[in-house]
């Protein structure tokens, strides 16, 4: 058994040409690992053998998936490819998956007063007041789809030529795509200059940027809500939370 990289909390381990994914329990998600295997499993029931792994077996807290071969998407861009266009591309794929056009201002309301709540902290101790202000009838006019919830080119993995696949799904679910484009913006266009207008292009439409922007907010609050002010303060600047603060700072500036 070969465990492999990425693991940033969950272990992951290749067997016999089976990626074994054992999720764990860690303040630093904020969901449990349950939950996260649940969300893991159905997505690669819905999509794997297209734009995800295979789902092999599972049980309450691991799945046993089809090992990818290939190579982040990630290391392919810092390497001055361009994969933004397919990244777009398979995005809007996910996003097929459609529900109605339904609202879902209670639902990210809450989890922006929950996040909020617990990262009081640190806001106030950066004298920070972000607001959720969204038009939810431009957001509803997506409709809830699927939402992969950690949509970044890192876990994109595949060979040039071959159609990529998408790992990592423990964050998955129904939501406003909103929520992915957030991710997008914060983990591919904030890392890769000029990056956006060719993801846009791939995914076949620019969403709205104020929006984006307002979810944004949201993705950087729960960032926060999952440390405590004392780690927070022991983090060297530039660290992980450090930057949700400066993100923060530029969206409310």
């Amino acid at each position: 058994m070969k465990k492999l990289e990425g693991g940033f909390v969950n272990n992951v381990y290749l067997e016999n040409g089976v990626v074994i994914k054992s999720f764990t329990n860690d303040t630093l998600v904020g969901i449990s690992s349950t939950e996260r295997a649940l969300n893991e499993k159905r997505a690669l029931r819905i999509f794997g053998g297209t734009i995800a792994p295979r789902l092999i077996s599972s049980n309450d807290t691991a799945v046993h998936q089809e090992f990818v071969e290939g190579e982040l998407y990630e290391a392919r861009a810092r390497r001055g490819e361009n994969v933004f266009e397919e990244s777009g591309s398979i995005l809007a794929q996910i996003h097929n998956f459609y529900r109605s056009k339904c609202s879902l201002a209670f639902y990210y309301e809450k989890r922006f007063q929950k996040a909020f709540n617990l990262a009081g902290p640190i806001l106030r101790t950066e004298r920070l007041s972000p607001v959720f202000n969204v038009c939810w009838t431009t957001v509803s006019e997506l409709g809830s789809r699927y939402v992969h919830g950690d949509f970044w080119l890192g876990n994109l993995i595949g060979k040039p030529g071959e159609k990529p696949r998408v790992i990592d799904w423990e964050f998955s679910g129904m939501g406003s795509p909103y929520e992915d484009f957030a991710i997008a913006d914060l983990w591919i266009f904030r890392e890769f200059t000029n990056s956006s207008h060719k993801f846009w292009a791939g995914y076949g439409k620019k969403p709205d940027q104020e929006i984006v922007d307002s979810f944004l907010v949201l993705r950087c609050i729960e960032f926060l809500a999952t440390t405590t002010l004392e780690n927070y303060s022991l983090e060297e600047a530039g660290g992980f939370y450090h930057n949700k603060v400066t993100v923060l700072r530029t969206l409310l500036s």
